[in-house]
């Protein structure tokens, strides 16, 4: 709060507003309405449940999301360490923490983390600036300064329209070059490497396994969720989804008496491996705009776009 004070923002929540409980999701809903942008601060538990089943933290995440506010998310780093009071003390609490948290981290426009109070006041102080970049909003103003919505808006969608123009130059002038000739492609394949649990007769089993695609496999599976920009997250559940329908085939050659596959997890170098090599062939390229994310975003070039239309829009018969 007082980060957020100190840079003349005004900060609100639910604990500045007591009410009575049948009133207070009404309540809620108005506070975030007339906010720019919604913080978020996850600690080590999920809160308390609101009664649709999710907590009330949860349950106003997914307003403001619907809502189209910008989302900033600060989560603490390892929040398994901390006190026992300040965890889930239940396993259905565990899985229903680490499901947000983890929603949060993929869904929310910056995604930072803290160790301690005096740790989290500076990474808002960081942060707060960035996603007010990305987002420009009217705020608070005084009634004397109050200007035209119409004309703000139209002035915020030209600033988009201009941040797309320049974009799609960047794209055309950035010196792009077609492929090598030597590099893999098509029908060409790469073997994948993922660790997985694998079940025989009732005992659960860690193991390494590996499994060949093509790159047009490889391509076909990532580029329908590039449709707009994406995390890396997303790009590597897509492979380990496609990956995870054949490890069953995969693991039986080594082990013919297996019976079920969980829990498939690509390996770091395999994904970079992916990662660098579409983006070597000219599909994908890194996002200039989310450089402040925990993570890199990427997307589709026009070759890319072309490319998955060639492999994956149905011909005349």
């Amino acid at each position: 709060m007082l980060a957020l004070l100190s840079m003349g923002m005004i900060p609100t929540g639910m604990e500045l507003y007591p009410t009575e409980l049948n009133n207070q999701w009404k309540m809620i809903q108005k506070v975030i309405d007339e906010c720019d942008y919604y913080v978020v601060l996850i600690g080590g538990r999920y809160g308390t449940l609101s009664p649709i089943g999710l907590s009330y933290t949860h349950r106003e995440y997914v307003y403001a999301a619907t809502k189209k506010k910008p989302v900033i998310a600060f989560a603490h780093e390892a929040p398994e360490f901390l006190p026992v009071e300040q965890r889930e003390s239940s396993r259905e609490g565990e899985v229903r923490f680490r499901d947000f948290r983890k929603l949060v981290q993929q869904r929310a426009a910056i995604f930072r983390q803290w160790n301690n109070p005096t740790d989290l006041a500076e990474v808002v102080r960081k942060s707060m600036p960035i996603l007010v970049r990305q987002n420009p909003a009217a705020g608070w103003v005084k009634a004397g300064q109050v200007v035209d919505l119409a004309e703000l808006r139209e002035v915020q969608n030209l600033k988009k329209r201009i941040e797309e123009l320049e974009k799609e130059k960047h794209e055309l002038t950035s010196g792009w070059r077609p492929p090598l000739d030597t590099l893999a492609r098509g029908s060409d394949t790469v073997e994948l490497q993922y660790s997985c649990n694998v079940y025989i007769k009732g005992d659960c089993k860690v193991t390494v396994a590996s499994s060949r695609l093509s790159w047009d496999q490889v391509f076909s599976t990532v580029a329908p969720q590039m449709l707009n920009e994406v995390s890396e997250t997303v790009m590597r559940d897509a492979l380990e989804e496609a990956i995870a329908a054949r490890a069953l085939s995969d693991v039986q050659h080594t082990m013919s008496k297996a019976h079920a596959v969980r829990n498939v997890v690509l390996s770091t170098a395999s994904f970079n491996q992916v990662k660098i090599h579409l983006r070597a062939l000219g599909l994908i390229r890194k996002s200039l705009a989310h450089e402040g994310s925990a993570q890199p975003w990427w997307y589709l070039t026009p070759l890319g776009n072309s490319t998955m239309t060639q492999l994956l829009a149905q011909t005349r018969r």
